[in-house]
């Protein structure tokens, strides 16, 4: 059966919000898992981060996006790039969890193929998709052409999609161009106002850290408060920036359970089942930070959620994702009255409690507001693979060094580590 039968699509047209936790991945990502645990091609240095960023998304996250355009660049050359089968892309479709985003992407394409078809066969487009989706074209140029792998030698500057339109005699086949930067614009831009995740590929990591950390307006939040409270900077940065949330060593607990790489598939299944109950508390952790009617009930739901977190991790060697809070500030929020409040009581506390309800918001969003009578305070946050933890020295990094090197049969030098570190950095 091809992948493209097996794989559930849901294409979420111009909605704001999209699944609890949910995270969107990176086709191209996708790509490399398929390329490495397909046994096509060995691993490169980078692919310690893909693999991170994927097993940590894949455990978490319930929901599973791509785009709509990397979808159907999906169903056209899977059997191309991929002739002996994708175990990753196939696992994937086996959580029945895997959904599209419309919108994402250049969708002006330069025709690279016309398609002749009989106009007066109904069934004919259908037939020769299928066709093109079983045949494809040539492994080798497939991948010369649209085969990204990230390398800390060559930088990524296009990515390349492949679809198959109709035309009044034809079909016609369009290849679409897009930059990284571009594509995750347009991502951050479909999914402003939702706490979606997003797995990307090693070359537009800083590009991603970049974007995440200027989204929103909370550093006015706490500019004000810090000028006040210095000493709980620490505290306020939990809440209205960024900070380290503790996850299991996911990819070490992972490769010590596999003898080779053909068993990463029905492992990373197992796993996924094991932390069933976790998502679960995820999931309704987001949605209690959504629907709260203020910002104190929100850090409450913040707290107790944290605290979930400690408890979970005792019991593991720490590793961490950095995870962005954005609280959005809007004018007249009663941030100044709420902050002589607290000098006056001398309470932190005093200042999440006397915002004014439905003034925390985005500037960006008061007319979606206005338009849906809602009126709640809108948190949104990202989490990051956060590499600095990953590359750190540590036993637990000697561990998952060595488990890599044995399932994947390669030698790591400490040289690249440190180079993959000193650019992580920057």
């Amino acid at each position: 059966m091809c992948i493209f039968v097996k794989f559930k699509l849901c294409i979420e047209m111009n909605k704001l919000e999209l699944d609890y936790n949910s995270t969107y991945v990176s086709l191209n990502l996708i790509d490399e898992l398929d390329y490495v645990i397909g046994e096509y091609g060995k691993p490169n240095l980078t692919f310690i981060y893909t693999l991170n960023a994927f097993l940590e998304a894949f455990v978490l996250n319930s929901i599973f996006y791509i785009s709509e355009q990397e979808f159907k660049h999906m169903q056209l050359l899977s059997k191309s790039l991929f002739p002996s089968g994708r175990p990753i892309l196939e696992l994937l479709s086996k959580t029945n969890s895997m959904k599209a985003i419309s919108g994402i992407g250049n969708n002006i394409g330069q025709v690279v193929s016309i398609i002749k078809h009989d106009t007066n066969n109904p069934i004919s487009y259908q037939e020769k998709i299928a066709e093109f989706i079983e045949n494809g074209i040539d492994t080798k140029i497939a991948r010369e052409k649209y085969l990204t792998l990230s390398d800390l030698n060559r930088k990524v500057e296009k990515l390349k999609f492949l679809n198959i339109g109709k035309v009044e005699d034809g079909l016609i086949a369009l290849e679409s161009t897009n930059t990284p930067e571009d594509f995750f614009n347009a991502l951050n831009k479909a999914t402003y106002y939702s706490n979606v995740q997003s797995v990307l590929p090693f070359y537009s990591y800083k590009q991603q850290i970049t974007q995440t950390k200027i989204r929103g307006i909370s550093k006015e939040i706490i500019k004000g408060i810090t000028n006040i409270f210095e000493k709980k900077q620490d505290a306020i940065n939990q809440y209205f920036g960024c900070y380290n949330q503790q996850i299991p060593p996911l990819v070490n607990i992972l490769l010590s359970q596999c003898n080779s790489i053909n068993d990463i598939p029905d492992k990373l299944l197992q796993l996924r089942h094991d932390f069933t109950n976790l998502r679960k508390s995820i999931i309704t952790y987001e949605k209690r930070i959504n629907e709260s009617q203020n910002i104190k009930e929100q850090i409450d739901a913040l707290e107790e959620y944290n605290e979930f977190w400690k408890l979970f991790n005792k019991k593991y060697t720490n590793s961490s994702r950095l995870v962005f809070n954005f609280w959005d500030l809007a004018e007249d929020s009663n941030l100044d009255q709420s902050i002589d409040n607290a000098i006056d009581s001398g309470s932190y506390s005093n200042i999440v409690e006397d915002l004014n309800l439905g003034k925390v918001i985005g500037k960006s969003v008061k007319k979606l507001l206005e338009y849906s009578n809602e009126k709640r305070i809108i948190n949104r946050f990202r989490g990051i693979t956060d590499l600095w933890k990953l590359f750190n020295d540590s036993p637990n990094v000697k561990d998952h060094i060595k488990n890599y090197e044995r399932i994947f049969n390669v030698e790591l030098d400490i040289e690249s580590i440190d180079r993959l570190k000193k650019i992580e950095q920057k």
